[in-house]
């Protein structure tokens, strides 16, 4: 809150699933920002497709707009960005690529390391 963050509380469903009003929050909040030319790029970590309408009317107003995404498939789990989305952006990060880029892998390990407090217990 100091940082002029305003939280919202957005309750989700009984069954644990996400709310479209989430959705609509975060774009308001992100269109009034850019609208207000407080933000040179905005960084979408997202990879659905409701998004796109923000990241063109952001980039229509000027602001470049990146979607930092994880993509990848482990066993039954899979993650994916929605390619209207990727092709809609100024900028695409996929996250899990930076694991096997030599000069990223450093820092994303650091990021990313493992808890080692789990392990004690």
């Amino acid at each position: 809150m100091h940082a002029g963050i305003d939280p919202k509380y957005i309750p989700t469903s009984q069954a644990g699933k996400s709310e479209k009003g989430a959705d609509v929050a975060l774009a308001i909040d992100a269109l009034q920002v850019g609208l207000e030319n407080k933000i040179d790029i905005a960084v979408l970590v997202t990879g659905d497709a409701d998004m796109i309408p923000l990241a063109r009317a952001l980039m229509k107003n000027g602001i470049r707009v990146v979607v930092a995404h994880f993509d990848y498939k482990k066993e039954k789990d899979c993650q994916f960005a929605n390619e209207r989305l990727l092709a809609a952006c100024n900028y695409q990060l996929n996250v899990n690529q930076l694991e096997h880029d030599k000069d990223f892998k450093t820092g994303f390990k650091t990021l990313f390391r493992k808890d080692e407090r789990k392990k004690k217990t």
